[in-house]
C-alpha cells in the first residue's frame, strides 16, 4: 500500500505540476501521511511526523509556490525550480535515511509496560506535573543559560500528564490541562509553534497508546488542520493590536479577535490559505542562500558550525563572545536577507549546508542531522531498559529540533543540554521506575490485590 500511495502521489504531483521532481516531492508526503493515518496505531510515529514538517517546508510549499502568480507570492524563490529541487529531495531523502539508518525499537515500544512501570508512582507524577507547571510560570525568572535550562526541565509536565494517561483514561484531565494552558500561553503570546507541536505530539501519542477508529483518527487531523488555519488567521491581527497596537495581551483579546476570524470565509478564504503556505515555506530561505553564495563563493566549511557548538557546548564564561540565542548575524551574512533582532527566521540544515559546502554540503549536512536523531533515539532505547516510562523523555529532548524552521545552533544547545539533564534525571529515579526493583514488585502485588 506504501508503495501505491507513493505512485499515485507521484501520478497527481505529475499532472498538477508537470515535473518529476516535484511528483517525486508529492508521493514522498503522501507515503508519510499514508502511514502517520495508517501505521500510528502500530508504531509511535514520530519520525514520520519530524519528515511531514521537513517534506512540507522543503518539498510540497515550495513545488506549489513554484507555480503561483508571482503577486501572490510572498517570499519568492530566487533559484530555478530544478535547481532548487535537485538540491532539496535529495537533501530530504538523506535526512531520512540518517534518521533511519539505526534500527530501534523505541518506537514499538508496549505502552502496557509504560503504564506498570507508571502506576506505582501516580503520586509522584502528579507532583511532577505540578512542578513542570509552576516552573513553565516562573521559567522567565530564571536568568540567561538557567532560564534555558528551566524551561527544559518544566516539560516533564508533558511527560508526567502523558504518563497519568498511560495509567488510566480518568486521569485525562492532566494532559487536557497542560495542553490547554500550552494552547493559551501560545494565544497570549502571539507565539503557536510550542502549542502545536505539544498538541501534535499528544494526538500521536493517545493513538499509539489507546488505538482509537479510524474516524477518530480522521476528525483528529481535521481538528489540528483548522487550529492551524485558525491560528494563522489569528496571529497576524492579535500580533498587531497587542505588539504595536497598545491593547493588552489577555484572553479577551484573543476572543475578540479569533471572533473576527471564526468563519469558514476567514479560515478557508484564499489570503488565509496562502498566508498559511508562504509561513510552512522554509525553502525561500534555502533557495535564497544558495542564490547568495553561488554569486559570493564564500563557502565556510565547518567555521559555522564551530560557532554553533561553541554557543551551545561552552558556558559564557569559557566563550565570552559565543553567539547568543536569536543572534542573526549569520542569517544577515549568508541568506541574502538582512532581517532585525525581534523577527524569528533561521536559516536551517539544508541552508547550513550549502553555506558549507555547497551541494554535497546539503546532502552531507542532512544526513548528519537524520543521524544525530537517529543516535538520540538509541540513546532513549537504552534509558527504556531501565524502564519503559522513559520513552516519553523523547519528546521534550527532540520537539524543538525536529523543526524545519529550528536554527542549528539552537538545535544542537537544545539537545546537548536536554540529554546532560534529562540522563541526569534517569539517574536519580532509575529506582522509582525499574519494575524489577523489590519496592515496585510490592507495590504491583498490592495494587492487583486491591483490585
Amino acid at each position: 500500500m506504501q508503495y501505491g500511495a507513493f505512485i499515485i502521489g507521484f501520478i497527481l504531483g505529475l499532472l498538477r505540476f508537470n515535473d518529476v521532481y516535484q511528483g517525486a516531492a508529492v508521493g514522498i508526503f503522501l507515503v508519510l501521511v499514508y502511514r502517520i493515518i495508517f501505521k500510528s496505531s502500530e508504531q509511535f510515529v514520530f519520525r514520520e511526523w519530524a519528515l511531514v514538517l521537513y517534506s512540507l517546508n522543503y518539498l510540497i510549499a515550495p513545488a506549489i509556490t513554484y507555480q503561483l502568480p508571482e503577486e501572490q507570492v510572498t517570499y519568492g524563490m530566487l533559484i530555478p525550480s530544478d535547481d532548487y529541487f535537485s538540491l532539496a529531495l535529495p537533501g530530504f531523502l538523506f535526512f531520512a535515511l540518517g534518521m533511519f539508518i539505526l534500527p530501534t525499537k523505541i518506537f514499538n515500544i508496549d505502552y502496557q509496560k509504560v503504564g506498570q512501570s507508571t502506576i506505582v508512582n501516580k503520586d509522584f507524577l502528579i507532583k511532577t506535573t505540578i512542578f513542570g507547571l509552576v516552573l513553565n510560570l516562573s521559567s522567565r525568572f530564571f536568568p540567561g543559560e538557567l532560564g534555558f535550562v528551566a524551561y527544559l526541565l518544566s516539560m516533564v509536565r508533558f511527560v508526567g500528564a502523558f504518563a497519568l494517561l498511560s495509567i488510566d483514561r480518568k486521569l485525562w484531565y492532566w494532559s487536557a490541562l497542560v495542553i490547554l494552558l500550552e494552547l493559551a500561553s501560545g494565544f497570549l503570546k502571539g507565539m503557536y509553534h510550542d502549542a502545536i507541536m505539544w498538541v501534535i505530539f499528544f494526538g500521536l501519542f493517545y493513538i499509539y497508546a489507546e488505538k482509537p477508529s479510524f474516524r477518530t483518527k480522521l476528525i483528529g487531523i481535521i481538528s489540528a488542520v483548522t487550529l492551524v488555519l485558525f491560528i494563522q488567521a489569528v496571529k497576524v491581527t492579535y500580533r498587531e493590536q497587542v505588539w504595536q497596537g497598545g491593547k493588552e495581551a489577555n484572553l479577551s483579546t484573543v476572543a475578540e479577535v479569533g471572533s473576527s476570524k471564526a468563519s469558514s470565509d476567514q479560515l478557508l478564504g484564499e489570503d488565509n490559505i496562502l498566508n498559511t503556505l508562504n509561513r510552512g515555506n522554509q525553502a525561500w530561505i534555502f533557495a535564497s542562500t544558495v542564490n547568495r553564495m553561488d554569486q559570493y563563493k564564500d563557502f565556510q566549511g565547518l567555521n559555522n558550525v564551530n560557532k554553533y557548538l561553541e554557543a551551545a557546548l561552552l558556558p559564557r564564561f569559557l566563550a565570552p563572545n559565543k553567539l547568543t540565542s536569536g543572534n542573526k548575524e549569520i542569517f544577515n551574512e549568508f541568506s541574502g536577507h538582512t532581517i532585525n533582532e525581534g523577527t524569528s527566521m533561521g536559516l536551517g540544515i539544508f541552508a547550513d549546508g550549502y553555506i558549507a559546502y555547497g551541494t554535497w554540503g546539503v546532502y552531507i549536512f542532512g544526513f548528519v542531522l537524520g543521524l544525530i536523531f537517529s543516535l538520540t533515539f538509541k540513546l532513549v532505547e537504552r534509558w527504556t531498559k531501565v524502564s519503559p516510562f522513559y520513552v516519553l523523555l523523547l519528546l521534550p529532548l527532540l520537539n524543538y529540533a525536529v523543526r524545519p524552521d529550528c536554527e542549528l545552533q539552537t538545535t544542537i544547545n537544545h539537545l546537548a543540554k536536554g540529554v546532560m539533564l534529562f540522563g541526569f534525571l534517569v539517574y536519580l529515579t532509575r529506582k522509582r521506575f525499574t519494575l524489577d526493583s523489590q519496592e515496585n514488585k510490592r507495590k504491583l502485588l498490592h495494587l492487583n490485590l486491591m483490585k
